[in-house]
């Protein structure tokens, strides 16, 4: 499919939204209002596997009960993939969603310790490289935590499994959005969390906070154990209605104990109850503890309908079955079983029983969501903000078992999300690169050599300001900033986040005749990265995404490295702010960029300069070991690119300043380059050839410009 067909971010928030797609695909304008709703869809037989080779024919879709065209159709296969590379397009809609929710009030502290091995097995071993994962805890005292977000980056996941969030990181500068959990761990192994005297201390502190909050809410009153369950209900329904925002299908692990089913469902009926039946004396029967609460039954199916409605399913990891002969109590696995069953039953799932090894359960949940077919349509009615539309699905394969989404809701306003909603939503986009130009923001990042194992990466974020302030009435606004940049392996290596306020009283007019620059800084060791950009108006909620590659060199000694060309301009009426979003892993002044020298002190660097045929522009030029001190002049050329990246014109160059090689072999040039004459409107590339004439090493390297 596609990528301009995933603009519809999977079903849950789209219906009446606007987006763009990207660059290579064919755009949606921001003014379009037909929409894509996706319907992500599992088809089974009846020994479990996935049916394949499906088309579109086999399909029936409905919504609210009229059938639909199918406009679009996808197969993903997971199991017939090799590794995801950066970079790859992979329908977000398709992607795997695997939420990892510890129940710290309804489990014993040693089976969860005893689980929390083979969660943790599971995020480094069992997940596919497209798969996403979070981690959450539920406990009576604190709610619902969210530990760490969907993410790839299995360091992360792991270190929240370890602690289960009940260890507070030591890091001064936490993620809003939760990719990060630690971010000591952001420079080092997989394996170098501390030894085993560690573990054992570590694990021990957790027992005791694990057992102070199952003591917490402690009580052997029938209704006070119901108000327990009926907190839990509540807050599994404030999940339920977050984890919309998420797209695709959410098989969430719920590992717990459990709750004494008898306080739903009822218990067996006894030899004196049935004796008073006989005798009329029906009046003495607890008809709730003979025949369950049946409030508490029509709370639960309002608890999974919505879990329904949100695309998610419940697999219940008992983690009863995780019992030694030391292990006495009053409630035993069976009392608890019923309870799980009816939490995945009511959304498709199932009981994961052998939870002393449950690693083949969810190796059999990973075969059987090997295989997903994605159905798209375009919706014709609508009901208004937040309203449900029901969607079935039938397919015509014998003995199948179809799983798809109960339906969709129409798109809630910015406003209306939860806090929890926005930050699953603002992660959801980042984390599936979801096509987002409301804001289209421009970003320049450069390495630059420290002397260290780091390279600094300054990053420059050009924010549009008619853009970023579309449908902005009040007097003051946030500018919301969110940087990432992930490795080839999907590991969160450093990240920065900033809040800017503004005062429009004061600044709407320049904002809008310009913009907003920000500079922040990353500390990243050579590799290749995939940098990720969000802007986002903390008011209206209108986002930009820039997703781009990134390459740190090594900053070898002695070998010859040239930057890309950067071009400086006047600053005009772009308010310009810096220095406050270093990055997580600390870092120089981001706001300290090494080409504000040479007598461009009142110049500024450009992500997309904007330059007329004829002009001359300022460019900086950074090089790495090249003229050594009394070597001859350095050789320069240039060429213009089209946007194909052929070369079309010859450049003009001229040098204005230098400086001379410093310790770590780096030098400065500023350059004159004039435009040539003839260049229609359009984007271009201004490619810069560098040679030292003493050895005879020459390198390149590209910028891109706009002729308006």
């Amino acid at each position: 499919m596609n990528r301009s067909l995933v603009l519809a971010v999977m079903a849950p928030f789209l219906v009446g939204a606007s987006a763009a797609g990207q660059e290579s695909s064919s755009a949606v304008q921001e003014t379009a209002e037909v929409v894509l709703v996706e319907v992500p869809v599992r088809v089974t037989g009846r020994d479990g596997a996935p049916v394949r080779n499906l088309t579109p024919a086999d399909f029936q879709l409905y919504d609210d009960g009229k059938k639909q065209e199918i406009v679009g159709f996808d197969v993903i296969d997971l199991a017939e993939k090799g590794p995801a590379t950066p970079g790859q397009e992979l329908n977000p809609a398709a992607r795997r969603r695997f939420l990892l929710l510890f129940d710290l009030s309804f489990s014993r502290p040693k089976a969860l310790l005893e689980a929390r091995g083979a969660a943790k097995e599971f995020v480094l071993s069992g997940m596919r490289d497209a798969d996403l994962a979070a981690v959450a805890t539920f406990s009576l005292d604190t709610g619902l935590r969210l530990i760490v977000n969907f993410s790839s980056d299995r360091v992360q996941l792991a270190r929240g499994i370890d602690t289960l969030g009940l260890v507070t990181s030591l890091a001064k500068e936490k993620d809003p959005l939760q990719f990060a959990y630690d971010v000591t761990m952001l420079q080092r192994t997989v394996g170098s969390t501390g030894g085993s005297g560690h573990r054992a201390a570590a694990d021990a502190a957790l027992v005791e906070t694990l057992e102070t909050f199952r003591a917490l809410g402690r009580a052997s009153q029938d209704r006070y154990a119901r108000a327990r369950i009926g907190d839990l209900f509540l807050s599994f329904d404030h999940l339920a209605v977050a984890l919309d925002l998420v797209g695709g299908r959410k098989d969430i692990i719920y590992l717990s104990e459990g709750f004494e089913s008898r306080l739903l469902v009822g218990t067996r009926e006894t030899e004196q109850e049935k004796e008073w039946i006989i005798t009329g004396d029906q009046w003495k029967i607890d008809s709730d503890r003979r025949f369950g609460n049946s409030a508490m039954q029509t709370r639960l199916d309002q608890m999974t309908a919505l879990f329904r409605r949100s695309d998610c399913v419940i697999h219940a990891v008992d983690l009863s079955g995780i019992r030694t002969d030391a292990d006495v109590t009053s409630v035993t696995a069976a009392s608890t079983e019923n309870s799980l069953f009816e939490f995945a039953q009511g959304t498709g799932g199932e009981v994961l029983h052998n939870a002393n090894d449950f690693r083949k359960d969810l190796s059999d949940v990973i075969r059987r969501t090997n295989l997903v077919y994605v159905l798209a349509f375009r919706p014709t009615r609508t009901g208004g903000e937040g309203k449900f539309h029901e969607l079935k699905v039938k397919v015509h394969a014998s003995g199948a078992r179809v799983s798809a989404r109960a339906g969709y809701y129409e798109r809630k306003g910015f406003k209306q999300l939860s806090p929890l909603e926005q930050r699953l939503l603002t992660a959801d986009v980042i984390a599936n690169e979801i096509p987002m130009e409301e804001i289209p923001t421009r970003v320049l990042a450069t390495a630059f050599a420290t002397g260290q194992e780091t390279a600094a990466v300054p990053v420059l974020i050009e924010i549009p300001g008619e853009k970023f302030l579309a449908g902005e009435k009040g007097e003051r606004t946030t500018a919301e900033i969110y940087v990432y940049a992930d490795d080839h392996d999907n590991r969160l290596r450093d990240f920065f986040v900033q809040t800017v306020g503004l005062d429009l009283s004061k600044s709407r007019e320049r904002l809008l005749a310009g913009g907003l620059k920000y500079y922040g800084e990353l500390r990243l060791p050579a590799g290749d990265y995939r940098l990720r950009t969000l802007v986002r108006n903390a008011d209206t909620g209108r986002m930009g995404l820039n997703v781009f590659s990134l390459h740190v060199p090594s900053f070898a000694p002695g070998e010859p490295y040239l930057l890309p060309p950067v071009f400086l301009e006047s600053p005009g009426n772009w308010m310009s702010v810096g220095g406050r979003g270093k990055s997580a892993s600390g870092g120089i002044d981001p706001a300290s960029y090494p080409f504000l020298s040479l007598g461009a002190e009142n110049m500024w660097p450009a992500a997309l300069p904007q330059v007329r045929p004829g002009d001359a522009s300022r460019v900086c030029l950074v090089a790495y070991h090249f003229g050594a001190a009394g070597s001859g002049e350095l050789r320069l050329g240039s060429q213009i690119l089209a946007s194909d990246g052929q070369p079309v014109k010859e450049g003009t160059l001229a040098v204005l300043g230098k400086s001379a090689p410093e310790l770590d072999g780096k030098r400065m040039l500023l350059l004159s380059f004039t435009t040539p004459q003839g260049l229609a409107p359009g984007r271009y590339g201004l490619r810069i050839f560098l040679q030292d004439p003493t050895t005879g090493q020459a390198r390149q390297a590209s910028a891109p410009f706009v002729v308006p």
